[in-house]
């Protein structure tokens, strides 16, 4: 048990601070710690948005009147799922013509072959000049090429075909629809964009003088906002080397984990540890408000005086200390209700 008095005091301790005792005592048990120095990480922040790494915009490789396209956006699609189909009359009358082409081409080159059996014997014999044989063999030679030239007309068009059906190429979510059934398809035009999730990115881009700062073999937190900072471990994938010449910033891009919270476009920072300097440290639970002012109880071994600090960022729970308190001071760092209500009794 220990006897405490409270001294509210304007401000930070010091020359000419003015302090007001307290009326009544209180007592009760408390824990105080020696502030001392500790090791915090120098942290670059740079804001940033998850992305995915496959974005697939699909498009169609014929000409065609779009017969069926029945997705729209935000539906979740998987691997092989139909996306657009695409009439297939125009390339149904090209298989039909590379197929007559190919039977006529055969039929010219069972003839020609005929035709060789021929004039071999006529030639043998006398009857037929030696020619006309070389003619006939020649003949077998165009027929041939003719023939390879309709198989692989014949091939191409039937391969049209299987273009005109067109499937999801990953599982995903369909982010963007930019036709609609009754339209016309032309080659390489977008048609439907598929977003995957698969594997999503945290693109953020870096200033120039902290590309020599940064390690790109060490892990990055990443803060999600709409997640309420949630914290997520990237890796780095890589860093554009060209940068951007009016703001001389670089693109790097993150591997986020998976996980389903995560969805593309949500805005975020990555925060890349540069080093490491000395902070005062104070644990969240010693903060004590008085008067609209945040800081701490300095205990001096007889007195505990409120002691307004200017504070930094929170690491791990711990608070630092930015202006107001030093090294080798002992603050208090719980106390039980008794003091604490003595404390309000004062202000």
């Amino acid at each position: 048990m220990a006897l405490l008095t409270f001294l509210i005091t304007a401000g930070p301790s010091g020359a000419g601070a003015q302090a007001m005792e307290t009326p009544s005592l209180q007592q009760g048990r408390f824990k105080t710690i020696l502030v001392e120095e500790s090791d915090v990480p120098v942290v670059y922040a740079s804001p940033g948005s998850v992305v995915s790494d496959g974005r697939v915009d699909v498009s169609s490789r014929v000409v065609g009147f779009i017969q069926q396209l029945d997705v729209r956006e935000g539906q979740k699609v998987s691997r092989g799922d139909l996306l657009v189909r695409i009439d297939p009359a125009d390339i149904d009358e090209a298989i039909r013509q590379a197929e007559a082409s190919v039977r006529a081409s055969q039929e010219d080159l069972d003839d020609a072959r005929l035709d060789v059996e021929k004039y071999s014997k006529l030639s043998s014999s006398g009857a037929a000049s030696g020619e006309t044989f070389r003619k006939s063999k020649v003949r077998v030679d165009i027929a041939r090429a003719v023939l390879d030239r309709a198989r692989a007309a014949l091939a191409a068009a039937e391969a049209q075909k299987r273009y005109a059906v067109i499937t999801s190429p990953v599982d995903g979510v369909i982010v963007s629809v930019a036709r609609r059934s009754g339209e016309m398809a032309t080659a390489g035009a977008a048609l439907v964009t598929v977003e995957s999730h698969e594997v999503l990115l945290f693109k953020a881009f870096v200033a120039e003088s902290m590309l020599a700062s940064i390690n790109t073999k060490t892990a990055v937190p990443v803060r999600i906002d709409a997640l309420k900072g949630r914290e997520f471990t990237g890796r780095v994938r890589g860093l554009v080397p060209s940068g951007d010449t009016m703001t001389r910033r670089y693109e790097i891009n993150l591997v986020l984990p998976d996980d389903p919270r995560l969805a593309p476009g949500m805005f975020g920072r990555a925060e890349f540890i540069l080093g490491a300097r000395k902070a005062l440290l104070v644990p969240r639970e010693a903060l004590v408000h008085r008067g609209g002012l945040e800081g701490v109880l300095v205990w001096d071994g007889k007195f505990a005086r409120f002691r307004w600090l200017r504070t930094g960022q929170e690491i791990g729970g711990r608070v630092e200390a930015v202006a107001g308190l030093s090294a080798g001071e002992t603050i208090v760092v719980s106390a039980e209700d008794a003091i604490m209500k003595g404390g309000e009794e004062a202000r």
